[in-house]
């Protein structure tokens, strides 16, 4: 039997128990998010001085948290910045990783044949976050930002090049393709033993029925759109006001439907604690005693609970690799 251990600092407080801690990290979202569940009030260490939970706390406290089974595996599995104390029973602290600090930064700045890294260099400036060596290399004929704070940037940058764009656990910022991050990592899973639940449905790309739109739009609202996939598919829609030429545009639906279109498994699974597993990484799914199957995916998002209940991890992966 695995005995839980957590270690939690925010500020200058620390908590070896909680009620809960909920952690989650996807290559779809810009900010890994972690809520932290707490009595509403505490005794501090030393002092024994008793406190209420949302007074001790404040918006911008430091934050970290580590999970372990004890003598197993212990992980820093969350680092951050309060974004919000939600009163109640119990506290609930609502964190962000770095994200937290681009989005207190004010941008106003213009490029004129400027690339991608340029823009995001301008982001990252006067905070602790660097930029990953592994930035995708887009020109811009221009990019102009107007009183827009670092996540509203990032965030139009994901829009216009359907790009993923997030902070890695080794706190440098990502912006390209979802599928070229951390590759080299794997966690397994044996389908008939190591999993709570298994929510997976395979489907052939055959049965994936998909139309990808690109649209570009100009400042007089004058468009090219390009399609690619199937006619009569499920339609999914991207927007652009910079990329123009009709060729690059066809490459990048070209790009979604080949993410988007695979033989394989859909959905999540649930696992305990170990084996460890974050947004990016590759699945290899192992089935021996039944289908012979021994495949990988990619690990789309990952949603960690640790508390009362025992320790758990959703994952839910995204195409075939």
């Amino acid at each position: 039997m695995f005995v839980l251990k957590s270690h939690i600092r925010i500020g200058t407080f620390n908590f070896e128990s909680i009620n809960e801690v909920v952690i989650n990290k996807s290559v779809d979202e810009l900010a890994d998010t972690c809520v932290i569940k707490l009595p509403a009030r505490f005794t501090i260490k030393d002092q024994g001085k008793e406190v209420f939970t949302e007074n001790a706390i404040k918006a911008g406290d430091e934050v970290d948290v580590t999970l372990a089974y004890e003598g197993v595996y212990e992980g820093l599995e969350f680092v951050g910045y309060v974004k919000k104390i939600k009163p109640g029973i119990p506290v609930e602290i609502h964190c962000e990783d770095a994200m937290y600090l681009l989005r207190q930064k004010n941008i106003t700045k213009a490029w004129e044949d400027t690339d991608l890294k340029s823009v995001l260099q301008e982001v990252v400036a006067g905070t602790p976050v660097q930029l990953s060596n592994d930035i995708q290399d887009i020109q811009l004929k221009q990019w102009i930002i107007k009183n827009a704070n670092g996540t509203q940037v990032l965030e139009k940058l994901k829009q216009e090049f359907a790009l993923s764009i997030f902070i890695t656990d080794e706190n440098t910022l990502y912006a390209g393709l979802s599928q070229l991050t951390n590759q080299g990592q794997t966690a397994e899973y044996d389908l008939n033993y190591n999993l709570v639940s298994n929510d997976l449905e395979y489907r052939t790309a055959e049965d994936r029925k998909l139309k990808v739109k690109y649209t570009y739009i100009n400042e007089k609202n004058e468009r090219i759109e390009v399609e690619a996939g199937d006619p009569e598919g499920e339609q999914r829609s991207f927007f652009t006001s910079v990329v123009s030429d009709k060729s690059k545009l066809k490459e990048m639906a070209e790009a979604e439907i080949g993410k988007l279109k695979y033989d394989g498994f859909d959905g999540d699974l649930t696992s305990f604690l170990v084996p460890y597993a974050t947004r990016g990484m590759q699945a290899r799914l192992q089935d021996n005693d039944k289908k012979n199957i021994d495949e990988l995916y990619f690990i789309k998002s990952v949603e960690t609970r640790f508390g009362l209940s025992g320790a758990r991890r959703k994952v839910a992966i995204g195409q075939k690799l």
